[in-house]
């Protein structure tokens, strides 16, 4: 983007968005992973049940949470980049 340019650089927000978007859905691979693991491990009594109960109760839920707003806010941008575009032409 050139030193005196206002506005957006829209193929680099495009491209940011994309990346947030990417980086979400592994955020969220590595959540549903983790389960899975922690679910096969061989144990059982209350510590499994404490931790299994974190894990589904908030950490979950949280990092979905979080995965979901980062989609949104990717969204967002590549929306702002499309109207920046379309002002721009």
């Amino acid at each position: 983007m050139a030193s005196n340019m206002q506005g957006m650089d829209t193929d680099h927000a495009r491209e940011v968005s994309g990346q947030m978007g990417s980086h979400a859905g592994a955020v969220a691979g590595v959540c549903s992973a983790l389960l899975q693991r922690f679910s096969a491990a061989g144990f059982v009594g209350p510590d499994r049940e404490r931790i299994l109960g974190d894990i589904e109760g908030s950490f979950l839920p949280n990092a979905n949470a979080a995965c979901e707003s980062i989609n949104e806010q990717a969204t967002y941008l590549r929306s702002k980049a499309d109207e920046q575009d379309a002002a721009s032409s």
